[in-house]
């Protein structure tokens, strides 16, 4: 008994420091930190950044594309007129052109044709003249190495309305991300407030735990006066011993149970861990109780999360038919830099280019069908979820109203067992009772503190969760504190 004594006693002095040393928060306080500062909400808060950069850059594919093309071309020889293929053709042919024109100019002054003697004459002599002038080589067209540059220009003039299913989808998809933000919000500041709610109960539990130890202990001192006095025999002393001992250890085991809440209220807020916080809030010893035909209607995150969702499955089906349409481009080519170019090309082009996927080995039919198939399951998914937020919803409501009767029915049994722990204490004094009926007095009413507190407890937590699910989480603070 003085081990535990003096334990309770040490342990109780370190709390006191530590306490002191404790700064003391709102929930509000802690739920603004948690958004600013919870890893859940920073990761939603950047993908909605990226999301959104997503979409600014999809806003720009109207715009036209611009390429500078420049290059440096080796070739693995030097471009060259083949004129050996041709020169036995060009050779015959031009002595039989020299020897048809001398015969019709001869025929023309004398009306008679050369003689065959004399075409043949012409016909060598020109071959002759020919084969000797003409190339005996390739004559060189352009070097091994040469320079290109040069502006592309490629404007979409007509997508069949992927661009713009492109930039609807992108939109969305950011219109989702920040209800994204929303939703991490409401789920961090909801697990705040049950946290919270705990922490009240244990503060709570703590007060009453606190006066229930200080009558075990004036039990206890009673106790030792009538054994020393000889008036109860020595157990009944040991039994007032045990149940301070077992109340010290309850009231140590229900601050490390708030130590561990408040652990978990630091994480979630996105706290050092070893900062010294502490609530001063307990639960409300009158409770407001929320009026039963409270609003039903939802603008639960969840659900609107997947609304947004099934928006951009309607998207992504109206880019999928939009793949059977052609694409249109205007195009335009300049070319400022054509240093030993092969082939002499005008300096600049431009035009329209046409492109239309004729066949496609099916892919984009069952790209629609896929596309339509995630719109039904985005509705069926919207359906499941709505029957889940109804019916969690009505359920919540139920256990408000089950609570709340139950909570006033258990205050009036804790009012009682009050009454009856005092009575106990007097009969004792009077010698009417016995020191054990004393502590089983004790031992009731804390069982009816606990009992009341936590039908409290449990009116709370429906409430928040009530509010977590029509999605305004923060309201049930209006009426938990």
């Amino acid at each position: 008994m003085n081990y535990r004594s003096a334990l309770f006693s040490v342990v109780t002095l370190v709390g006191s420091c530590f306490v002191f040393a404790q700064r003391t928060l709102s929930i509000e306080e802690c739920i603004a930190l948690a958004k600013q500062n919870n890893t859940s909400v920073k990761l939603a808060r950047e993908i909605a950044f990226t999301k959104e950069e997503v979409n600014k850059l999809t806003r720009k594919n109207n715009l036209p594309k611009v390429d500078l093309i420049a290059g440096y071309n080796h070739l693995g020889d030097n471009i060259e007129v083949n004129l050996q293929q041709v020169r036995g053709s060009i050779i015959e042919g031009t002595a039989t052109q020299s020897v048809n024109a001398a015969n019709q100019v001869y025929q023309e002054w004398t009306g008679n044709p050369l003689s065959a003697t004399v075409q043949n004459a012409i016909y060598q002599t020109s071959k002759d003249i020919i084969g000797a002038v003409y190339p005996n080589y390739n004559p060189l067209v352009a070097k091994q190495d040469y320079f290109l540059a040069g502006l592309f220009v490629r404007q979409p003039i007509y997508l069949g309305g992927k661009l713009k299913a492109a930039q609807e989808l992108a939109q969305q998809q950011s219109e989702t991300s920040k209800v994204g933000i929303e939703n991490a919000e409401d789920l961090v500041s909801y697990n705040l407030i049950l946290q919270y709610i705990q922490v009240q109960y244990l503060n709570s539990m703590i007060d009453k735990q606190v006066q229930i130890v200080e009558a075990h202990k004036k039990n206890q001192s009673y106790a030792a006066n009538l054994l020393k006095s000889e008036i109860i025999p020595p157990y009944q002393k040991k039994y007032a011993d045990a149940a301070l001992i077992q109340a010290e250890t309850t009231l140590n085991t229900l601050n490390l149970e708030k130590q561990n809440a408040l652990l978990t209220i630091k994480q979630l807020s996105g706290m050092d861990l070893n900062e010294n916080i502490d609530f001063a809030d307990r639960l409300p010893e009158n409770i407001n109780y929320v009026n039963k035909s409270v609003s039903s209607d939802t603008n639960n995150t969840d659900l609107r999360i997947l609304n947004s969702k099934k928006e951009e499955a309607n998207i992504a089906l109206k880019a999928a038919k939009a793949g059977n349409y052609p694409n249109i481009f205007a195009i335009g080519n300049l070319q400022f830099l054509r240093k030993d170019l092969p082939i002499i090309t005008p300096p600049w082009l431009v035009g329209i280019e046409l492109q239309w996927t004729l066949f496609d080995g099916f892919e984009n039919r069952n790209k629609v069908k896929i596309a339509e198939s995630l719109v039904k399951e985005s509705e069926m998914l919207i359906q499941q979820k709505t029957e889940a937020v109804n019916l969690a919803t009505r359920i919540s409501k139920n256990k408000m109203e089950a609570f709340a009767d139950q909570s006033k029915s258990l205050d009036n049994a804790r009012q009682e067992s009050y009454t009856t722990t005092e009575m106990v204490r007097k009969r004792m004094e009077n010698s009417l009772s016995s020191v054990k009926d004393v502590n089983d007095a004790l031992k009731f009413q804390y069982e009816m503190e606990k009992a009341y507190y936590t039908s409290v407890v449990g009116y709370q937590t429906a409430v928040a969760t009530y509010y977590y699910l029509v999605g305004t989480a923060e309201k049930s603070l209006n009426v938990i504190k």
